[in-house]
């Protein structure tokens, strides 16, 4: 699969018309959130992923909305109800709203994968340095990571555990950014669990500062 290829006009007329829903569960179209406006959109995978909460935190850290150009916004979107994004949005600190998308059409037209894959092995043939994820350094290894999502997941919010709820564990995300015109000039598909865009590549492809962090601040909470 192309990781980057990019959106036909009618996917993307496809997509925005599709619903998603914000925390309280309301319902709005695709279209009318960016409606007139530079967006980027970050797919997250389950709301359970502690990857993708550690990519959330240090995305609201590196790239506070301070630092987006005017008339820049940014959206984070999962896969699941709209049930855990109150409990998403306090354990990764996100200064930016969070949606769902529970149909999945979103993740269909955009052609994000599904797979629970990990990335290639440092010693494997397959690896270079674009496998290696900065935003994962100083978080700990797998078990690590295992654990916080037990903790800060399965032991606080059990009922949320359903594929249903949290969302499927097996459905990627990526990146998109949208322009004013509602042209899409970025996407980027997850090709394995970790495989979300550096940030600071983000910050260069969407006009924003990037904030370097410190070790500590890397640190994901929990």
């Amino acid at each position: 699969m192309d990781s980057k290829r990019p959106l036909t006009p009618e996917e993307i007329h496809q997509a925005l018309a599709v619903e998603i829903l914000d925390q309280d569960g309301t319902k709005t179209t695709l279209g009318d959130l960016i409606k007139g406006k530079k967006v980027i959109l970050i797919f997250i995978r389950h709301f359970w992923c502690t990857n993708c909460q550690v990519y959330t935190y240090q995305f609201g850290k590196s790239i506070p909305p301070s630092s987006l150009p005017s008339g820049v916004e940014a959206y984070i979107i999962g896969c699941g109800s709209s049930a855990p994004i109150p409990t998403y949005i306090q354990n990764t600190q996100s200064p930016y709203p969070v949606y769902t998308c529970p149909s999945l059409d979103l993740h269909r037209i955009f052609d994000f994968t599904r797979t629970l894959k990990g990335p290639p092995s440092p010693s494997s043939s397959r690896a270079d340095d674009q496998d290696r994820k900065t935003y994962l350094d100083g978080v700990g290894g797998g078990t690590k990571r295992t654990w916080l999502a037990i903790k800060q997941n399965l032991f606080t919010n059990p009922l949320h555990g359903s594929d249903k709820v949290r969302g499927p564990s097996d459905q990627n995300g990526g990146e998109v950014v949208f322009e004013q015109d509602g042209t899409c000039s970025y996407i980027h598909r997850m090709q394995n669990v970790v495989d979300h865009t550096e940030l600071k590549d983000l910050a260069e492809i969407i006009g924003a500062e990037y904030v370097p962090l410190t070790e500590k601040q890397k640190a994901f909470p929990g």
